[in-house]
């Protein structure tokens, strides 16, 4: 059984990525759903000072103790809302506590804990609980975490179709090992593999589109097309034998390879959008070790909507 962490506040992207994963439920392997919500932290001024004096002390423990109920209250407030979206009462657990590290920290903490294979969060949220949750926590938890794929939830996804952008990276067959895992055998979600061309641009460094159009640029230029077609053709039957391995059934994959562009994330996010897909998963890192965690994770980390993106590090 997969296990997927939802960090949680009382903001709609909660409520969105509950959402999503009660539509995907049929798609996934079976899985069990935690609610976490971090309660706000209070700062060491404030506790050192609460030492000193009996009544501060005192106004402090009925702080943290309206916080708990508020955590409680709300976490079986949104328990209730995702049995009601169809998820199995068996299948949710909730737990809140008080923030020790940040909430980010706590939430890959919490996550290595329960053993999770993903956490889930909305992008972010504004919450009565005095300050905003979701939108930095989010990034943090993504960039600070090594380990733990997360997934992150904006809108509604328009269909359970999955784009898997990938370069024929380790990383990319780490993103695609991962989601095959988490998949059930599953007719009406289409998997697409999407790759990018390189550009000599990617591949030296250099902006060859500014130099001279010369003979020698262009014969570079095919022995980069033809190598990166050689590696992605290998990418495929990697793709395959997988498919095969987890016995789910190599129709549901395609490949789309698109030419060079300088906007690579662009690029993604485009076909993301126009083709109507749900969910976007990416390596953290690609072929050069910093392609996707670089600009264009970071891209479409501002600018993805209505679907999920799923970073697998």
């Amino acid at each position: 059984m997969k296990k997927f962490l939802m960090p949680a506040d009382d903001s709609i992207y909660t409520v969105q990525a509950m959402q999503y994963m009660a539509a995907m439920a049929p798609v996934f392997q079976d899985a069990a759903y935690m609610l976490f919500h971090v309660q706000p932290k209070i700062s060491e001024y404030i506790r050192e000072e609460s030492q000193k004096d009996p009544a501060a002390m005192e106004e402090l423990k009925k702080f943290n103790n309206r916080n708990e109920a508020l955590g409680k209250e709300l976490l079986e407030d949104l328990k209730k809302r995702m049995m009601r979206m169809g998820v199995a009462e068996d299948k949710i657990t909730v737990s809140t506590r008080k923030c020790r590290e940040g909430r980010a920290k706590d939430i890959i903490d919490e996550a290595r804990i329960a053993s999770a294979d993903a956490i889930v969060m909305g992008r972010r949220g504004v919450s009565r609980f005095a300050d905003t949750f979701i939108g930095s926590t989010t990034k943090n938890v993504i960039e600070h975490n090594p380990d733990i794929p997360v997934w992150m939830i904006s809108g509604e996804a328009p269909s359970k179709n999955i784009l898997l952008a990938v370069d024929g990276s380790v990383d990319s067959a780490k993103a695609l090992d991962y989601l095959l895992d988490m998949l059930r055998e599953n007719p009406d979600a289409g998997l697409t593999l999407f790759h990018v061309q390189a550009s000599l641009r990617d591949t030296c460094g250099l902006d060859f589109e500014q130099q001279a159009d010369s003979g020698e640029e262009k014969a570079f230029a095919r022995v980069i097309e033809k190598a990166g077609r050689q590696c992605i053709d290998n990418f495929m039957g990697l793709a395959r034998g997988k498919l095969k391995e987890k016995k789910i059934n190599e129709n549901r994959m395609n490949l789309k390879v698109v030419p060079a562009r300088f906007d690579v994330a662009g690029a993604i996010l485009e076909e993301f959008k126009n083709q109507g897909h749900g969910t976007l998963v990416i390596g953290k890192r690609g072929m050069n070790k910093r392609f996707f965690m670089g600009s264009v994770s970071n891209y479409l980390i501002r600018h993805m909507e209505n679907g999920a993106l799923c970073i697998v590090p």
